[in-house]
This record gives structure tokens, C-alpha cells and sequence, in this order.
């Protein structure tokens, strides 16, 4: 691309400029020109993605086609859908196939999880961005490559309609099915066998909530999962239950809570606490990353926007 083009497409002040900026996010790339093209800087994924956006872009203007900001943006759709089927997946030890991700925002968590060295992370956002599985993707490799010695996987459980408060459930100590969907998530991922060797082992534990009271778990990989079911006392006990050498991952969407009665939930009133420290690493989807079913990011967006008192209530 000639340097007057470039600099013209990617100065950050032209919309195409922008709109290559935001198909990278949440990574960060700074464009600016200089003498010959344009320089790019930050984080070193986004600086690859639009280096690559770039040389597509000229190779289209060499074929005719008319630099505008509908080409920029197909280009960098594109480009970043090929390089999270290719470049970007993750091919971890412990897990069978590769796992790929299908938003940079799945690439940045799972960098997180992976690479940080944050004992404290949370992952928040609406249903279908694939919180879970990426974080049970994550703990099998770091179990596997012995980062910690075991990981352990739980949930609180979530008041379903027709539900009876008993004592066991005030406890949260039943094992039933509101477990089986990370029963599912490990089937996927390594099969049903190796899960059960890994339990067998003493490598893998899926647990109730309420059976983590009193425990410490030290060199461990801990995943807590539909943290928005937990008021402000169980999440003080389930992030207390933080060891020496562990990593502690909770996951959660503050739009979806399921507790009894009026109990506030406690992951919106300890994200308000933690904002602004070092406490934790909190990653944040958002519903347009939704992958699961374009349908559900469609029905999310029609809940989010919604002005239902309940449904305010509930966030």
C-alpha cells in the first residue's frame, strides 16, 4: 500500500482507522503514521492481526479495489476469524483436540488464565461466551503440565422454580444434576474415561458449594462457576478457601441470578469492592461475544435491554 494510503486509512482519526482498532479490542494497538507507512504498537497479538489486516488491504488495492470502510471491515472480520481458527487456537497438553476460540475476548481470558500469574481472576458476562469451558480447558493444561498438583470445580446451586428450601440446600452439599454441566464440559474436552481417571486420581474434584466450608486448598486450580447464585456469605467462604500456590477462577453473568427470596447476590457487591485494586484480574464479555447460538446473543440483547424492574433486580 502506498504510505499516503496508509497513512490516510490507519492516522486513528479515520473511521476505518477506528474500526480496525475495535475488531482487535480487547487487545490494544496504537497506528500512527510516519515516514514510509505507519508504525504499530501495543499488545503483541493486535500488532500481528493489523499488520496482517494491512498487507490484505494491499494486496486488494493492487487488484482495483477501492480503499472505503466497508472493504476495511470485511478485511478485518476476515483476518481475525482466520487467524482464531489457525494462529490463535490453543493446543494444550491434557486436552484432546484443540480448543479454538471464537472471539479474541475467548483469547484474552484464556491468557489469563494460562500465562498471568494472578491468583484471583474473574471472568463476567452474559451466558453462551464460554466462561466455563475455556476455564475448565485451562485448569486440565495447568494440572497437566503440573502448574498445580489438582483442580478443583464447583457451583452454588440455583433455586429453580418449584424448589423447597430444605436444610441439604441451604447447605449446598447435594451432588445432583445442576453439576451435570460440567460433567458435559469434561466430556467434550477429554472424554468420559479420563475424567474419571483424573477423579480417581485425586487430580480432578467436582464438588458442591457448601462441601468446600472449612477446607483449604493449596497448589490447586480452583474453578467457581455461577458465581451470580452465591450471596455475599458463600462468596466470602468460597474465596477465602484460596491456598498457598493456587489460582482461583469465577466465573459468573450478574444478569442471571437465581437465589431464594430477596438475597442480594454477592459477585456484583465484591466486583464493586475489588474495581480499582490489585486484588484480582477481572475479564469482562460482552453480549455481542456471545458464540454460543446467534439466537441466544439476539434473546440476550432483547433481556438486557428490556425496562423490567424484576429483570433489573435480578442484575
Amino acid at each position: 500500500m502506498a504510505a499516503q494510503s496508509a497513512q490516510i486509512l490507519f492516522a486513528g482519526t479515520d473511521a476505518a482507522g477506528h474500526n480496525i482498532q475495535r475488531a482487535v479490542k480487547p487487545f490494544r494497538v496504537a497506528i500512527s503514521p510516519v515516514p514510509g507507512g505507519v508504525r504499530l504498537t501495543g499488545d503483541e497479538i493486535a500488532v500481528s492481526l493489523v499488520a496482517e489486516m494491512m498487507r490484505r488491504i494491499t494486496e486488494a488495492t493492487k487488484a482495483g479495489h477501492a480503499i472505503n470502510e466497508p472493504m476495511v471491515n470485511s478485511v478485518a472480520v476476515s483476518a481475525v476469524q482466520d487467524a482464531l481458527k489457525h494462529e490463535l487456537a490453543f493446543r494444550l497438553n491434557g486436552i484432546h483436540s484443540a480448543v479454538r476460540p471464537m472471539s479474541l475476548s475467548q483469547v484474552a481470558f484464556m491468557n489469563a488464565m494460562l500465562f498471568s500469574d494472578r491468583p484471583l481472576i474473574f471472568g463476567i458476562g452474559p451466558t453462551g461466551t464460554g466462561k466455563t469451558h475455556l476455564a475448565i480447558a485451562a485448569g486440565l493444561n495447568l494440572i497437566a503440565d503440573k502448574h498445580f498438583k489438582s483442580m478443583v470445580v464447583t457451583r452454588p446451586r440455583g433455586m429453580l422454580e418449584g424448589d423447597i428450601m430444605t436444610a441439604a440446600l441451604r447447605a449446598e452439599t447435594v451432588y445432583d444434576e445442576q453439576l451435570t454441566p460440567i460433567e458435559d464440559e469434561l466430556r467434550e474436552l477429554i472424554g468420559r474415561d479420563e475424567t474419571k481417571r483424573l477423579i480417581e486420581h485425586g487430580l480432578l474434584e467436582i464438588t458442591p458449594l457448601g462441601r468446600m466450608r472449612g477446607r483449604s486448598f493449596n497448589e490447586c486450580f480452583i474453578l467457581v462457576d455461577e458465581a451470580q447464585n452465591m450471596g455475599k456469605k458463600m462468596m466470602r467462604m468460597a474465596l477465602t478457601r484460596l491456598g498457598r500456590g493456587s489460582r482461583m477462577v469465577v466465573t459468573g453473568d450478574p444478569a442471571q441470578v437465581a437465589l431464594s427470596g430477596d438475597e442480594p447476590s454477592g459477585l456484583p457487591h465484591i466486583l464493586k469492592h475489588i474495581a480499582g485494586t490489585d486484588i484480582a484480574l477481572v475479564h469482562q464479555f460482552q453480549n455481542h461475544q456471545i458464540i454460543r447460538n446467534a439466537t441466544v446473543a439476539k434473546i440476550e440483547a432483547i433481556y438486557s435491554s428490556e425496562d423490567d424492574p424484576e429483570l433489573r433486580a435480578a442484575a
